[in-house]
């Protein structure tokens, strides 16, 4: 796969609306996640691949060590955890493509770079995000009969990180557009951002609190020779049940 044929579809990518644009996000995002575990646990026997997701964990562990000291370690001091470090990533993720127009617009304007260099910065942090290394970089151990519990909260998870994504992208074309003139935002869609954007933590802290019971659920599974997937299955039905009567 050629870096043309790359730019030639991501060009297109962005003159989607940002329905579409969230929808293949998040399924590449998924893709990017089992295709990132896939080639780690390949790659294991040949390289230590743990290294490469040390970044990640030392993130979380910092994050974990200061909640855990005011609250204890509890069920809602690791989903809280697991909330703000995730919610980080969110917002660092949101951060990286919309400096990008700040960014490109002055180099731009003295003839340091060009357009072209700009769409070529969003494709190349686009496909980092997407691929999302380091997540499956740390999943390398985990077998993959386990990555069941990776789904429910994932659901929530990777829809936040996927709205970071889109509206990243969206806002840095709309400070600096590739190829359509600048419009100007209404108070409508300024409005309609700011309820996306709200939306991303939401969806963070419910695959936050997700997550701790996941993997309690794997555990308690494992533990008493339980199917796995059964034993998901009976938990979230019971809890769905119990929230809808």
């Amino acid at each position: 796969m050629s870096f043309e044929f790359l730019k030639k579809h991501f060009g297109r990518f962005l003159t989607l609306n940002f329905t579409n644009k969230f929808i293949i996000t998040y399924f590449l995002s998924w893709m990017g996640l089992f295709g990132t575990l896939t080639v780690s646990k390949l790659l294991k026997p040949l390289f230590n691949v743990e290294t490469a997701g040390k970044i990640t964990v030392v993130k979380y562990e910092a994050i974990s060590s200061a909640v855990s000291s005011q609250m204890g370690i509890n069920y809602y001091s690791i989903g809280i955890s697991y909330f703000l470090s995730n919610y980080l990533a969110c917002i660092t993720i949101f951060l990286a493509f919309s400096i990008l127009s700040y960014l490109y617009k002055k180099d731009i304007s003295k003839g340091k770079s060009t357009l072209n260099d700009y769409f070529n910065s969003i494709l190349l942090f686009y496909v980092i995000v997407v691929i999302n290394p380091l997540t499956g970089v740390l999943g390398v151990n985990i077998p993959f009969s386990d990555l069941l519990a990776v789904i429910p909260h994932g659901i929530f998870e990777y829809a936040g990180f996927s709205l970071s994504i889109v509206l990243g992208i969206e806002y840095t074309l709309y400070k600096l557009p590739i190829s359509k003139p600048f419009e100007s935002w209404d108070n409508k869609k300024k409005i309609l951002f700011l309820i996306k954007l709200i939306l991303v933590p939401l969806l963070i802290l419910i695959s936050g609190f997700t997550e701790t019971l996941d993997w309690l659920i794997l555990n308690y599974a494992k533990e008493n020779n339980l199917p796995i997937l059964e034993t998901f299955f009976n938990v979230y039905y019971s809890i769905l049940k119990s929230i809808i009567l």
